[in-house]
């Protein structure tokens, strides 16, 4: 392919086409995928609908690829890769910010602030009041006080209570879960 001859040591492919976007997105066409990668001989990296680990694993299965990329999910989770166990939220939200202070100026505080919003998702649709502070915060120290107060207030929630952004997200677009495990050409074209 032209793409491998012009010198690409690795390819991501999404697996949707333009029009498959916002309110139209769903399950990413995992044969072409398998298809870009069985006429290359580079690492080719699906990436689409992929949400939970189940998905990067099938995700290797249908397309053969040398990886998987995630996107949005891994903003509402980002443990996504390890299925070891259902990490905390507030305890990966509270490692991000050392992380932010750990590295200062990577990224903006409006790119935190973003991240916080879905990382936080489902306790910041519970506790309003919080969610309205981390709308008006300014700085880093405000936006951790958001965490902290978080934290305190889910102490007595489970790790799986936390999560929920992404996949509000696909609902919130009348999509249903299960629709999106279809991953051939014929789902593809319908």
């Amino acid at each position: 392919m032209a793409i491998e001859e012009a010198g690409a040591s690795l390819l991501t492919v999404h697996g949707r086409c333009k029009e498959h976007n916002k309110h139209r997105v769903g399950s990413a066409n995992y044969d072409m995928i398998r298809k870009i990668k069985q006429a290359l001989r580079i690492p080719v990296i699906a990436n689409g609908g992929i949400s939970t680990f189940e998905d990067v694993e099938r995700s290797l299965e249908l397309t053969g690829c040398d990886g998987v990329m995630s996107s949005e999910s891994i903003l509402e989770y980002p443990a996504l890769f390890d299925p070891t166990r259902t990490y905390d939220m507030d305890e990966l939200m509270m490692e991000y910010l050392d992380l932010y202070e750990q590295y200062p100026g990577e990224a903006d505080l409006k790119c935190l602030r973003s991240h916080m919003f879905k990382f936080l998702h489902t306790g910041l649709s519970k506790h309003t009041d919080i969610r309205d502070v981390l709308n008006k915060s300014k700085g880093f120290e405000p936006l951790k006080e958001v965490a902290v107060l978080m934290k305190e207030r889910r102490k007595d929630e489970t790790p799986q209570e936390k999560i929920g952004w992404y996949y509000r997200h696909w609902k919130g677009m009348g999509i249903d879960r299960e629709v999106t495990k279809t991953y051939s050409l014929e789902a593809w074209n319908e």
